[in-house]
């Protein structure tokens, strides 16, 4: 389907529109040019032949039958559909016959007023049609004055410009045509390096912050436009590098104090001698403690996933009993809260890929449902194959997530504001979709307020 706002269908529409007009306004100008000039030809030829009948008129003298009979052998009107009359003195003294039909009358013809000496006048015919007629007069010797009218049917104008027009208005479209395909081909080729910058920036990821756009040396405003790209990719990379070194080098210098802050407080914590309401705040503090723990530990695994891009060496992995297995583990931790954890069995589904990894999705995504699904509800896996993916969906009857939240939910430290009294960092899920990207898959949301959620992970099968 031809996509009308973009800048190739632009440019195409565009250019053809002004070819139009141009065209057009062109064609109507050799239209009109070429009218002008069948006319301007008549005239010229009618004004030679009445100077040749003026030669005529001055050779007869007052003998016009011999004007007659010199004027049917050289001009013979009649066999060539040609109008001849001479007047003197306003008397007619020559005038040539009909002309098969259409016109039965030349002596009819209404004479020529003065302002139409020397310059072609249109006169209509009996059986349709016209004539061009050209009038001149002379003065004799003698001090008569002789109007000489010659003519000559339009046929031959009309059919040149019917010709011109009937060509102009095949070859008009026709150039339009060629000129719309030549117009697209040419806009192709010269957007082609676009294109391909679109395509190389659509395919850029964290996972591969390295890659650069293709450049073509064209030297024009689209190389340009490349280099200015690449240039601030660097400097993207270039800071995302540093928050990333950051985020691993502060989660690792934290590990080593909150170890031993934890230390210290579970000692506090199993002293005797120390008073109730002491042991409760450094009980608080503990499981804050733990709390930032977990948070370290999330922030150093994507660091990681970041460092290699989530790239150990994959073997193949039974994903089906892999789930099965978790769920198994995680059964103890839905109890706790009332909350059915079932699973159906599914197809046997292989993908390739790091079971460490793909065991640490499946535990976040199903520590996720249950953390969000209110006591007594529940939570349900279903496996299947998708043509050449394998598909693991994990539902939920929790809170939901509502269509604004939806697209920042795999955002690291994003939680919804619903779930902001829960235990977490909002970094669960950020792994997850870390880990399915750099498998080659990918994780989806389908949710609502108060309608629980669907995660649906897709992996890609082994072969």
């Amino acid at each position: 389907m031809i996509n009308r706002r973009s800048l190739t269908f632009r440019l195409v529409f565009w250019y053809c529109g002004l070819l139009m007009v141009l065209g057009g306004a062109f064609s109507a100008y050799v239209y009109i040019g070429f009218g002008h000039y069948l006319r301007e030809t008549l005239r010229i030829t009618l004004s030679a032949r009445a100077e040749a009948a003026w030669d005529l008129v001055r050779q007869a003298g007052d003998n016009p039958a011999k004007l007659a009979q010199w004027v049917e052998q050289r001009f013979a009107p009649e066999a060539f559909e040609r109008f001849m009359r001479i007047s003197r003195d306003g008397q007619v003294i020559y005038v040539s016959g009909p002309l098969h039909g259409r016109l039965k009358e030349p002596a009819a013809i209404a004479k020529p007023w003065a302002d139409d000496l020397g310059r072609l006048r249109e006169v209509p015919l009996t059986a349709g049609g016209s004539m061009q007629i050209y009038s001149v007069a002379h003065d004799t010797a003698d001090g008569h004055h002789v109007v000489i009218e010659t003519g000559r049917t339009s046929d031959a104008l009309d059919a040149a410009s019917d010709s011109l027009e009937a060509t102009l208005l095949v070859a008009l479209p026709i150039l339009l045509l060629l000129a719309a395909g030549g117009g697209y081909v040419l806009v192709r080729r010269a957007f082609a390096p676009l294109a391909d910058m679109i395509t190389a920036a659509e395919a850029l990821t964290f996972n591969s912050p390295h890659n650069r756009l293709p450049l073509a040396a064209t030297g024009d405003q689209v190389e340009e436009l490349g280099h200015s790209l690449n240039r601030m990719l660097e400097r993207l990379d270039h800071a995302y590098q540093h928050a990333r070194r950051f985020s691993a080098d502060a989660a690792h210098e934290l590990r080593t104090p909150l170890t031993i802050m934890r230390g210290e407080l579970e000692l506090i914590a199993l002293r005797d001698d120390v008073a109730a309401d002491i042991q409760a705040s450094v009980g608080n503090a503990l499981d804050e403690g733990v709390r930032l723990g977990q948070i370290v530990e999330s922030l150093l695994s994507l660091a990681r996933l970041d460092s290699i891009g989530g790239k150990r060496e994959h073997k193949r992995v039974d994903l089906r009993a892999l789930t099965i297995e978790t769920i198994d583990q995680m059964q103890l931790v839905a109890e706790a809260k009332a909350i059915a954890l079932t699973c159906a069995e599914g197809v046997p589904l292989t993908v390739l890929g790091d079971r460490d990894r793909l065991k640490q999705v499946m535990v976040n995504l199903l520590d996720n449902a249950i953390k969000y699904t209110p006591a007594g509800g529940r939570v349900w896996v279903e496996m299947a194959a998708a043509g050449d993916k394998a598909r693991v969906t994990v539902s939920d009857t929790g809170i939901g997530i509502a269509p604004e939240d939806q697209p920042l939910v795999f955002e690291r430290f994003f939680r919804v504001a619903a779930s902001r009294g829960e235990s977490g960092a909002g970094l669960g899920l950020a792994i997850v979709k870390s880990i399915c990207l750099a498998h080659g898959g990918s994780v989806t949301l389908d949710s609502g307020p108060g309608q629980g959620s669907r995660f649906r992970l897709e992996l890609p099968l082994a072969g």
